[in-house]
């Protein structure tokens, strides 16, 4: 065993009070390093937008920079003199450039609005010269943190001895920081303090953690091993070079595999988080979960690495027994993740604490720590055994220590891009979890075969391992792998895992249809889904007086796409997507579209044109297959915020149609600057309409949603398609008071595309549309007192809402709190004098909202006979609305009864609910068919089904005796006699 307490020079601290600070300030600064790449990361996307080139660019740069340091300053590291001065100065000027680096990014921002007006058309050399500069403005900062941990290992260790052990413990203790970094910032130092205010707290640690160390400094003056050799500079024999380059290709490899995982972790564990989803939260939770396995293995191997006889038999098993966890947590997610924590899953809490938000935290690290936390922890045992392994060859640990950071931070860099460009879209989640395992076991095992100084069977036992838990894995790989599963409600009928998100389509029982991204739906065919989309292009289309031009953000099922293109005044419409995917979708979702956009490769293959009357989508000249039918449509393959600030375009119309606040990066398109921006970008006559959900807003959350974008439009309205118990609201915000021309409403409605769209739902009336008026500025101004904004510094909302519960409570507390101030829609109407008729028939309307928002709220508390009696109060008051005569027919349960031949349930409800309409012939048609299906069913079954039984029975007798049918009456009143009386509300 090595000795590593002979001949440590003067450098390294005698008094171990100096020791223990040392230790404690790398710790500090690795909160530090995390707390940065977190808010970089949140300015960069803030400007280039949130697509995987742009996630990818700032990955890179980040990375890139400590990869470059490690490298150049572990070979001057070796040579310093005064390392622990070095490294205190560093990290004073890693504090006055991260505080630098946000100014920087401001001021860059107009440059890059010019090159993308010169070379915007390129894309892909746009995107060399936006990477050149972010890796510029990053390079400083993040070259000198990589420069760190070869400074303080010289310090500790400058001759290598007890390198192990010392390095060992610097890694693990700066990755415990990046714990403590990752886990305050995501959970409570910007939603508290706000992002500059997190950098400045970030900047004080790196401050006060190099003034210390230039204060210790000062106790080793010229006490430097001046004689220490680089390792460039170390003669090595052939067989000891083989053994460092083995060492550094592998580590290299683990990098690799190591940032592959963690992107394949992070996009197959959202499907097993049923509260949090893709959260901000639980983003945190995985990154978190991924750096304390690392810190945890790093602390365990720590204090035994200088004790290995044999590192790098030791490194390669462990590279082994990383790819077999890896591979073995793909199991753990697929089979096992789902299950944890059922208990918990479905414990909403409707009322106005939210959900219950200790034990979805819990869920969450729960699942993650099932599959991550054995790789990972592996991945921390090999440092110090790498860090021991060359230095043992080379008796440096500087530059040894600076080569492996470097190449395995650039295995990371290239890992990351590999997953998400290439091995995520080419092979699926699944595959690439097991690829990425193998690799790093295969790079163990290759160690083991190429080292000479193993022999006989020592070097076949790995290899065998190996090699049978490849093979395992392989045979009990399922295929497809699926990460969207079916349930007993939905099947899903397309699936596809693409670079930034999983798409997928599912059909529920009632046969409409969703799409979902990353396990969140966003868009589908059933009526609500189809109204937020049409309603996206209707409403700013039929109040607006002259628009020609739109921009829908976010693809959806392309619904909104479609009602816009119906308007033949209109000269171009836009779609920005981030996902292509998204897009990719759509043949499944016509009922939503009309095919606005098509898949048709196989008429290019055979006759080598485009299909007749087609234009391609793309601009690739159809070669994808993708076509579209309308030439002022097209879709831009980007993020609104990017293409909005480059393209310097403008629109008569921008709808944002985004899908729940909670999510992702959601809640960015409902801050103060994004709404600056599609003010910037609208005509002076023009409108901004915003998506907004009720639900998953608390009352203080969903004020601060309106009053940000009310300090942006003054003069904005709300609506609320009441056609159906929708679960969101429009925003619409003008430059200028809105006014809405009659004449030109009814012109619009009366196009027959139009007219048949919006029958689809409804709304095809001009005082139907505007009785779904509820708030203009004048109500607002009462609801939106306060000073609290979401903005890009403090996004309150991306870090609240993801607290709240989506459950049915908030989204009727948050309506009632909007009518509470509802102002009179007749306000809106130009000319009003002109309109007397319209406003009386809208007076109607108006007259019988009240009762439509009740019979909406009994509806969604699945009370369907306190909804039904709401319902008939709003049709008796206006018999004209055709939206009341659709939810007086009850359609779900209608299509209940129809798709499934034994639903007794539906039967019996529609029965009641029609008699109580006084529709006694539709009502008598389902109580015999309850009646006949409960004869055939077989005896368990009945027995369930008894309990409708009686109640049925008695309704039926009352029909019969209310249309003059005595005799019948009294048939089914004896027939009801002989069942026992259902308990309460077990028929109705």
């Amino acid at each position: 065993m090595t000795d590593t307490t002979q001949n440590i020079p003067a450098s390294t601290p005698r008094r171990p009070g100096i020791a223990i600070v040392i230790y404690l300030l790398f710790l500090a600064t690795g909160m530090s390093g995390l707390i940065y790449q977190v808010v970089w990361q949140r300015y960069l996307l803030n400007i280039f937008g949130s697509t995987i080139y742009s996630i990818s660019t700032v990955l890179s740069a980040f990375m890139g920079g400590l990869a470059l340091g490690s490298w150049l300053f572990g070979r001057w590291a070796e040579k310093s003199r005064r390392p622990l001065l070095a490294y205190g100065a560093f990290e004073v000027l890693i504090g006055a450039m991260a505080l630098a680096v946000p100014l920087m990014l401001r001021v860059l921002d107009p440059l890059f609005g010019a090159i993308y007006q010169s070379i915007g058309s390129n894309f892909l050399l746009f995107s060399l010269v936006r990477f050149v500069v972010v890796f510029v403005v990053l390079l400083i900062p993040t070259t000198l943190m990589g420069g760190t941990l070869p400074l303080l290992a010289k310090f500790v260790s400058p001759h290598g001895g007890g390198a192990g052990l010392r390095v060992g413990l610097l890694y693990s203790l700066n990755t415990f920081g990046a714990v403590f970094g990752t886990f305050l910032s995501g959970f409570y130092l910007i939603r508290h303090f706000g992002i500059s205010k997190t950098v400045a707290i970030a900047a004080g640690i790196n401050f006060a953690a190099g003034v210390i160390a230039l204060l210790l400094s000062k106790a080793f003056v010229g006490s430097g091993a001046s004689g220490s050799t680089s390792l460039s500079a170390i003669q090595l024999s052939p067989a000891a070079r083989r053994r460092v380059a083995l060492i550094l290709i592998t580590y290299f490899i683990s990098g690799f595999a190591a940032l592959g995982l963690e992107v394949a972790w992070s996009r197959a564990l959202v499907f097993t988080f049923e509260l949090l989803k893709n959260t901000t939260y639980a983003f945190t939770a995985m990154l978190t979960t991924f750096l304390v396995g690392i810190a945890l293995g790093s602390a365990v191997m720590t204090p035994l690495a200088d004790r290995q006889r044999n590192p790098l038999r030791l490194f390669a098993a462990l590279q082994v027994l990383i790819g077999f966890a890896a591979i073995l947590s793909f199991f753990m997610i697929y089979f096992k993740c789902y299950s944890i924590g059922e208990d918990w899953i479905r414990e909403y809490d409707n009322s106005d604490q939210g959900i219950r938000w200790n034990a979805s935290i819990l869920l969450v690290f729960l699942k993650t720590s099932a599959a991550m936390l054995l790789p990972t922890f592996c991945m921390g045992l090999a440092f110090p055994v790498a860090v021991r392994a060359i230095a043992e060859e080379t008796g440096g640990a500087a530059a040894s220590v600076g080569r492996l950071y470097a190449l395995n931070t650039l295995g990371a860099i290239l890992g990351s891009f590999a997953t998400g460009f290439l091995l995520l879209p080419s092979l699926g989640i699944g595959n690439t979890i097991f690829l990425l395992g193998a690799l790093q076991l295969l790079a163990g095992v290759a160690l083991v075969v190429l080292d000479e100084t193993e022999t006989g069977a020592q070097k076949a036992v790995l290899p065998i391992l190996g090699a049978a838990a490849l093979v395992v894995g392989f045979i009990y790989m399922p295929r497809p792998t699926r990460f969207q599963r079916d349930t007993a409600l939905e099947r899903i009928i397309h699936y596809k895992e693409g670079p930034l998100a999983t798409v997928s389509v599912g059909e529920n029982s009632l046969g409409f249809r969703t799409i979902y991204v990353d396990n969140v739906g966003v868009a589908g065919t059933d009526p609500m889904l189809l109204t937020d989309q049409k309603s996206l292009a209707h409403v700013p289309m039929l109040l607006l007086e002259n628009p020609k031009s739109a921009l829908t953000v976010g693809f959806g099922s392309g619904g909104a796409s479609y009602s816009y293109t119906l308007y033949p005044e209109m000269e171009r419409v836009d779609c920005v997507e981030i996902t292509k995917t998204v897009v990719e979708a759509a043949p499944t979702l016509v009922d939503s579209n009309h095919n606005i956009v098509m898949y048709r490769p196989e008429y290019r293959r055979r006759t080598g044109q485009d299909p007749p009357g087609m234009i391609p989508l793309w601009n690739d000249g159809g070669a994808s297959g993708w076509y579209k039918l309308d030439k002022r449509y097209g879709v831009v393959l980007d993020d609104a915020r990017s293409y909005l600030r480059l393209s310097g375009a403008k629109y008569d119309i921008i709808a944002t149609d985004c899908t729940d606040l909670r999510y992702k990066s959601n809640a960015n398109l409902y801050d103060l600057e994004y709404f600056k921006l599609t003010r910037e970008h609208i005509t002076d006559d023009g409108m901004v309409v915003v998506w907004m959900p009720l639900g998953g807003l608390s009352d203080e959350a969903m004020r601060v949603a309106l009053r940000t974008f009310y300090k942006v439009f003054p003069e904005m309205q709300v609506f609320y398609m009441n056609n159906e118990p929708t679960h969101y609201i429009l925003l619409l915000g003008t430059k200028k008071p809105l006014t809405v021309d009659v004449d030109l409403l009814k012109k619009r409605l009366g196009q027959g595309a139009v007219a048949k769209d919006l029958a689809e739902i409804h709304l095809n009336s001009p005082e139907k549309i505007l009785s779904c008026f509820v708030n203009g500025p004048e109500g607002l101004s009462k609801v939106l007192a306060g000073d609290l904004l979401n903005t890009e510094d403090f996004p309150y909302l991306e870090f609240e809402s993801p607290r709240f519960g989506y459950g049915d409570a908030p989204i009727l507390d948050n309506l009632d709190t909007l009518y509470k101030f509802a102002n009179d829609p007749a306000k809106l109407v130009k000319e009003p004098e002109k309109h007397g008729e319209f406003l009386k028939s809208l007076e109607k309307y108006m007259s019988a909202v009240p009762d439509i928002i009740a019979g909406h709220r009994f509806y969604r508390k699945v009370q369907v006979h306190e909804a039904n009696a709401a319902y008939m109060a709003a049709a008796a008051k206006n018999p004209v609305d055709s939206s009341v005569k659709k939810l007086l027919n009850f359609d779900e349960l209608v299509r209940r009864a129809q798709g499934q031949p034994n639903d007794l349930f539906s039967r019996a409800q529609l029965g009641f609910l029609l008699s109580e309409q006084k529709r006694d012939s539709e009502a008598v048609t389902y109580l015999n068919e309850l009646i006949q299906l409960y004869d055939s069913l077989p005896g368990p079954q009945r027995d369930q089904g008894a309990r409708y039984m009686k109640p049925a029975l008695e309704e039926l007798s009352k029909l019969y005796e209310r249309n003059g049918q005595p005799d019948k009456a009294a048939e089914f009143k004896a027939k009801a006699a002989k069942f026992p009386a259902p308990k309460a509300d077990d028929a109705k």
